[in-house]
């Protein structure tokens, strides 16, 4: 008897010391409309990032465009991961980087098994040459990515319009 009661004691110690260590999560929030433009600059950055990759690995050198974008859009982009890093950080908690890390590698193996061709390698160093154009500029780079239709998973979802908070018309 004086074993099980032992035994059951040090289940309930366990069980208690798992609650300590796992922190409570947070339900991760939707994406607002600057959550969901740093999506998009990360997602853009990807593709780029992967079709240079995939055109090295066929032989043709788009590097340089690439690195063009990466230079000329270097603040931008960082500012987008720490905004989708919070979003994170305020869904997940101290698991944060691994969710990030897991939503990082989605959008690059989104774009690892796409086609290469010679024509795809040139149209996407014009590409990466437009986005360095954009130099920054939030707009020109999710007008970019919204040519090419952003259809990444975000957790949450994006959020969703609403008019509630509008005065009634004529109450002016």
């Amino acid at each position: 008897m004086r074993g099980q009661l032992r035994k059951s004691g040090l289940v309930a110690a366990a069980a208690a010391a798992l609650c300590v260590s796992m922190p409570a999560q947070a339900a991760m929030s939707c994406w607002n409309e600057t959550q969901l433009a740093a999506a998009k600059v990360r997602d853009l950055q990807s593709r780029l990032m992967v079709a240079s990759l995939r055109c090295q690995a066929l032989g043709v050198d788009i590097l340089p465009a690439y690195n063009r974008f990466v230079v000329a859009n270097r603040e931008t982009i960082q500012g987008a991961n720490r905004i989708i890093m919070a979003q994170f950080r305020s869904g997940y908690g101290g698991q944060a980087q691994l969710h990030y890390d897991r939503f990082a590698t989605a959008l690059a193996n989104a774009y690892g098994a796409e086609a290469t061709d010679r024509t795809i390698c040139a149209d996407t160093a014009t590409i990466a040459d437009e986005a360095a154009a954009a130099a920054g500029n939030v707009d020109a780079l999710v007008a970019l990515e919204d040519r090419f239709g952003f259809a990444s998973a975000l957790p949450g979802g994006r959020c969703g319009v609403s008019f509630a908070a509008a005065a009634p018309v004529g109450t002016d």
